[in-house]
C-alpha cells in the first residue's frame, strides 16, 4: 500500500472519530509521504505538512487516533515521525496548489483565532523555500524523545519518587548533580518516561541543547555499521559532542567488548567537558555480567536509584493522566479495574490506547463491560490456565494452615487465618490468573478493593519477609508451581 493509499483509507474513520470539520482543519494540509517498513509488522510512517504550528498540533492531539487507524489498516504497527515539506514557501490552499481546491480557504484564514503568535514567528524564520524547525517539538523530534514523556505525564508514588526527585534535579542542573544518573528496574516500571522526561525538560529550556536518546541496542547498532562502512570517525564525533546522552537498557552493550572501548571514551569525552549521562537497565551495576570494570566503576560513581512496580493506586493516577491528555473521560471505577489487572505501566498505555480507539472509531461507551472485552482477549494470552483448579488452592492452603476451606472463606479476622486467606488470593491471582470477580465470589464476595489490598500486601512483603515466603513456597511445592525467589 503507498503512502497516499493508506493516508485516503484512513480518511473516513477519522473523519468518523474527529468530526469532517475537524479534519479538515487539521488534516488538509498534511499528507502520509513516506512509509519505512522496519522487519516484519512495524512500519514508520511520515506526515508532511507546511506549518511547524500545524504539524505540532496534529501530533500532540491526534498522534494516537492516527497510529491506531493505520495499525488496523495495515496489520502494522505504526511509529509516526512529522516533518517540513521542503520547498514551501507559504501555504496556498488545502489543495496546496492550482486546480480544483485552489478556492478553498487555507485553514489559517478560516479559522484565524486559534493561531498563535508562535506560529507567525516561526513561519516567519521560513525563507526562501528553507525551513527552520527550532521549536521545542521539532528539538525533540531530532533527539528521538517523546513529547508525552514528561515530568507532567508522570505519576509519582512511593515506588518512583527518589527517581523522580533525581530525575528532576539533574534536568536542572545537567552535568552537575548527579552524574551518571543511573536508573533500573523491571519492565514497565517507568524507566524511559522518566529519563525522557529529563530531555524533554532540558530542551523546553534551550531548545538548542546537543541531546540525543538511543537504546543500548541502536549504540551497538551503529557501532557495528559504522566499522562496517568505514566511518567511526564520524560516529566518534556524533556520540561524543552531544551535551546530553541518554542510553536506555545500557545492560545491552556487556560483553561486548568493541562497543564497551567506544562507550567508555564517549562517557570520558562528554562528563568532563560538562555534559551530563543518563543510563537506565533491568538490573543494578554489580549484578551486569560481562560489563567491563572501568565502565562499571563510572556507572557506580553517580546516583544509582530503583525504581520499584507501581502500586495500585500508582498505576490508577497514571491510567487517570494518560486518558486526560488523550481526552477521554475515564471513570475512576474502569481506572481501577484496569490498574487491578496489569501492572506494567507500558501495558496500562496500550490498553488505555485499545479503550480509547474502541470508543472513539466504534462508538462504545466506556464501561466495565468494555474494559473487561479487552483484558479479557489479552488475559487469555497473559495468563494460561494450569489444570489446577481454585478449590485445590483453597484446600491445599487451608491444609498447611491447619484451617478448614469453609473458615478460609469466612469473615474471621483471627491473624493466621487472614494471613492463610490472604496467601490464597494472592496465589489465585498470581499464577492462576483468576480474575478478581472470581477471586470474590470465592470468598464469599469480597469486593475488588480488599482483595488488591490483600494480593500486594503478599507480593510487597514476600521479597523482604523470609518467614513469610517459606510458606507460600510450601503451599506452591504441594501445587507444583515455580517457587518465590
Amino acid at each position: 500500500m503507498t503512502p497516499q493509499e493508506l493516508w485516503e483509507k484512513s480518511r473516513p474513520p477519522l473523519e468518523d472519530a474527529l468530526s469532517k470539520r475537524m479534519y479538515t482543519f487539521w488534516f488538509s494540509t498534511t499528507e502520509l509521504t513516506e512509509i519505512r517498513e522496519v522487519g516484519e509488522d512495524r512500519a514508520i510512517g511520515v506526515i508532511s505538512g507546511s506549518s511547524v504550528f500545524h504539524l505540532s498540533n496534529v501530533e500532540n492531539k491526534y498522534y494516537a487516533h492516527i497510529k491506531e487507524v493505520f495499525d488496523k489498516l495495515t496489520g502494522k504497527k505504526f511509529e509516526l515521525q512529522f516533518a517540513i515539506k521542503r520547498g514551501v514557501k507559504k501555504q496556498k490552499s488545502i489543495a496546496g496548489g492550482t486546480g480544483k481546491g485552489s478556492s478553498k480557504k487555507n485553514p489559517q484564514e478560516e479559522f484565524p483565532n486559534l493561531f498563535s503568535q508562535e506560529n507567525q514567528r516561526i513561519e516567519g524564520s521560513q525563507e526562501k523555500g528553507k525551513t527552520f524547525p527550532t521549536s521545542f517539538t521539532f528539538a525533540l523530534q531530532k533527539a528521538g524523545l517523546r513529547e508525552d514523556y514528561a515530568f507532567e505525564t508522570l505519576a509519582v508514588s512511593s515506588s518512583n519518587e527518589m527517581a523522580h526527585a533525581a530525575a528532576v534535579a539533574v534536568s536542572q542542573n545537567p552535568g552537575t548533580a548527579y552524574n551518571p544518573l543511573f536508573l533500573y528496574g523491571g519492565v514497565g516500571v517507568g524507566k524511559t518516561h522518566l529519563m525522557q522526561a529529563i530531555g524533554n525538560n532540558i530542551l523546553r529550556k534551550n531548545p538548542q541543547t546537543p541531546i540525543a536518546y538511543i537504546t543500548g541496542e541502536q549504540f551497538t547498532n551503529e557501532i557495528v555499521a559504522a566499522i562496517q562502512q568505514k566511518r567511526t570517525i564520524d560516529l566518534k564525533k556524533k556520540f561524543r559532542n552531544y551535551k546530553v546522552l541518554l542510553v536506555d537498557d545500557v545492560q545491552f552493550i556487556a560483553g561486548k567488548n568493541t562497543v564497551q572501548e567506544e562507550f567508555f571514551h564517549t562517557f570520558n569525552a562528554i562528563t568532563p567537558a560538562g555534559g551530563q549521562i543518563i543510563l537506565t537497565s533491568d538490573r543494578p551495576p554489580h549484578e551486569i555480567m560481562l560489563l567491563e570494570d572501568r565502565l562499571r566503576s563510572r556507572f557506580e560513581a553517580g546516583l544509582i536509584v530503583d525504581i520499584q512496580q507501581p502500586s495500585f493506586e500508582l498505576r490508577t493516577a497514571i491510567l487517570l493522566i494518560k486518558a486526560k491528555k488523550l481526552e477521554l473521560d475515564l471513570p475512576m471505577d474502569v481506572a481501577q479495574r484496569i490498574a487491578s489487572a496489569i501492572e506494567s505501566t507500558r501495558r496500562l498505555e496500550g490498553i488505555l490506547i485499545k479503550l480509547h480507539s474502541e470508543h472513539t472509531l466504534f462508538k462504545k461507551p466506556i464501561s466495565i463491560e468494555l474494559v473487561e472485552e479487552i483484558l479479557g482477549k489479552i488475559e487469555k494470552v497473559e495468563f494460561p490456565k494450569q489444570d489446577i483448579k481454585p478449590a485445590e488452592v483453597l484446600k491445599t492452603v487451608a491444609a498447611q494452615f491447619h484451617l478448614t476451606t469453609n473458615s478460609l472463606k469466612g469473615p474471621s479476622r483471627v491473624k493466621n487465618l487472614v494471613e492463610a486467606r490472604h496467601i490464597a488470593m494472592y496465589i489465585l491471582r498470581y499464577d492462576l490468573g483468576v480474575t478478581l470477580d472470581q477471586i470474590g465470589l470465592l470468598f464469599n464476595g469480597r469486593d475488588h478493593s480488599s482483595i488488591i489490598h490483600a494480593t500486594e500486601k503478599i507480593k510487597a512483603t514476600i521479597i523482604e519477609n523470609e518467614e513469610l515466603r517459606t510458606r507460600v513456597n510450601a503451599v506452591k511445592t504441594s501445587l507444583s508451581f515455580r517457587q518465590e525467589s
